[in-house]
């Protein structure tokens, strides 16, 4: 599955690197872009639990989900 989530503090390129750094760990996740200047996230995923790990991941180093939007 695919998603695209929007994350509003989603401003730097450091923002980026956290973001990437941290959502790397979890296994069965694939990063497909993190677009800075839409401040979006787009992420492939097998199972809804991964998904859930990734957005409990977010809100652990301080970026709240704004809404998400399957792809």
């Amino acid at each position: 599955m695919t998603t695209l989530l929007k994350v509003e503090q989603l401003i730097s390129e450091e923002s980026k690197n956290i973001i990437s750094r941290n959502l790397s760990r979890i296994l069965d996740l694939r990063i497909l872009d993190i677009d800075v200047i839409n401040k979006t996230i787009s992420l492939v995923y097998n199972n809804p639990f991964v998904l859930d790990k990734a957005k409990k991941e977010l809100g652990r180093v301080g970026y709240s989900l704004e809404t998400q939007l399957p792809l």
